[in-house]
């Protein structure tokens, strides 16, 4: 089961072993893309405005996209208080802006990565593979994707890390409860219960240490604990369900046949060859001696979240890094030997690296973030306007793009063709439009573009360039 290398040494101190060396170099990473990778991601604005509204204004549903669970989660109203806690809690003390909010999410995945290390060392694989095996998985596409945006896949992947983490120290109740726990996070995240249950089962298989029936129990114990609080954080969750429109998940939604897995591998085609170095893993072990690898918990656990995927069928690849973590080890598992370490890590760089450098480089030119003195000349900009109104900056009812929100995250309103009417646009008190999309790669962002306006009566206050591009600045002429 352990792919011991010879590599632990036991007299060496724990922050000067290569698996925490490699993990502090690709936190280096994370902060050198955070405003450069998916900088202008919808949901990067959407999150943190549950979080706001949950944590600043006890408003548990969605203010920025007006969506009611369960379209779009609705806000914190269903799922998500454990992350609106947190977000919330740690933005409102560093600043509502992009750069925190990602650095929250970095934070959490580097605390995950720390785990899984500490768990592979528990579970006796070698210094050698652990390090390989943190350094493939923390530059694959999932994780560095997770670390950059302000959604709240950053709490589930550290819950699953703390679970795998507890249940190879034998905290098999409190592991469960962590795993089931991750659920109250995002919906989709009900995967991590059901692979941690297979990990503690597998566990057990091995060592014997307790009969079927008592493991039973105390996976039950923990995953009924995490439905108490569930519902002591929800406790309206029964109401909230019998009025949902559940009809909505079927208006606009693409049910992808293989769930977030196969819309990782299949519908972003760039991810082929990670999905072909996936089925030659499986090959090794099928025509190899490695037969027994299919059989282990890493492959056992990515397996039932395929399956989950598939029953569930959501397609947001975001979720893929829910399994990540199985399939990077299963991946090395099958060829990962210790005389071949060094050529091993120099595949994963040369596997993962350059697609970072380039992003890096080009989205520094044309995709970068707005800057902290751009959203702080967007505010300025708005205190003006609302002076022209006679209203304080916080009374103002806001339309505007959404990568102007955490320029003024009161009150603002996405300008969104999927959102705004005739009537919310002439009752706004402001209009924040851009001459044209700020992100023309995004197909699902909905911009409304300054010229899509002019049917709206209305007087400019203001224009300036920001982002090169024009932002204007539009008070409808209801106001005074």
């Amino acid at each position: 089961m352990h792919a011991n290398d010879g590599g632990e040494s036991g007299s060496v101190v724990w922050f000067k072993r290569p698996e925490y060396i490699v993990i502090a170099l690709i936190g280096i990473l994370y902060i050198a893309l955070i405003g450069r990778y998916n900088a202008f991601d919808l949901d990067s604005r959407w999150f943190p405005s549950f979080s706001r509204s949950f944590w600043l204004e006890h408003i548990e549903t969605d203010t920025f996209m007006r969506q009611a669970f369960p379209d779009g989660m609705g806000g914190v109203i269903a799922f998500g208080k454990l992350a609106g806690f947190i977000q919330g809690g740690l933005l409102s003390v560093f600043g509502w802006s992009l750069t925190a909010a990602a650095l929250i999410s970095t934070a959490f995945i580097l605390l995950s990565l720390l785990l899984l290390a500490r768990t592979c060392q528990y579970l006796g694989y070698g210094t050698n593979f652990t390090f390989c095996f943190i350094a493939f998985l923390g530059l694959t596409e999932p994780f560095v994707a997770a670390s950059q945006r302000a959604r709240y896949e950053f709490l589930p992947v550290f819950m699953l890390a703390l679970a795998l983490w507890l249940a190879a120290r034998k905290n098999i109740v409190l592991s469960m409860f962590v795993a089931a726990l991750a659920t109250e996070v995002e919906p989709a995240a009900v995967v991590i219960a059901f692979a941690v249950a297979t990990f503690l089962f597998s566990l057990n298989t091995q060592s014997k240490a307790l009969r079927p029936p008592a493991l039973i129990v105390r996976i039950l114990l923990g995953a009924a604990a995490a439905v108490t609080v569930f519902f002591l954080l929800h406790p309206h969750i029964i109401s909230v369900f019998r009025s949902a429109d559940w009809g909505a998940l079927d208006k606009g939604n693409i049910r992808v046949p293989g769930g977030f897995v196969a819309a990782y591998y299949i519908v972003y085609r760039r991810h082929l060859p990670e999905l072909a170095l996936l089925l030659a893993a499986i090959i090794r072990c099928i025509i190899g001696n490695k037969k027994n690898l299919l059989l282990q918990w890493p492959a056992l656990c990515g397996a039932v979240i395929f399956v989950l995927a598939t029953i569930l069928r959501w397609p947001n690849s975001a979720y893929f890094v829910f399994i990540a973590p199985f399939l990077c080890l299963f991946v090395m598992q099958a060829f990962y030997a210790d005389k071949y370490r060094n050529w091993i890590l120099a595949a994963i760089l040369l596997f993962t690296l350059p697609q970072y450098a380039y992003r890096y480089k080009w989205s520094s030119l044309q995709y970068a973030a707005l800057s902290q003195h751009d959203e702080n000349k967007v505010n300025a900009a708005i205190t003006r306007a609302a002076a022209r109104v006679g209203k304080s900056p916080e009374q103002l009812n806001i339309i505007g793009n959404y990568a102007l929100w955490f320029a003024h995250p009161h009150l603002f309103v996405n300008l969104n063709t999927g959102i705004v009417n005739q009537n919310m646009l002439r009752s706004a008190d402001l209009l924040l439009c851009f001459d044209r999309r700020i992100d023309p790669a995004a197909h699902t962002n909905q911009e409304i573009p300054c010229a899509d306006l002019d049917q709206i009566d209305y007087r400019l206050a203001e224009t300036m360039s920001i982002h090169g591009r024009q932002l204007q600045l539009r008070i409808p002429t209801h106001q005074p």
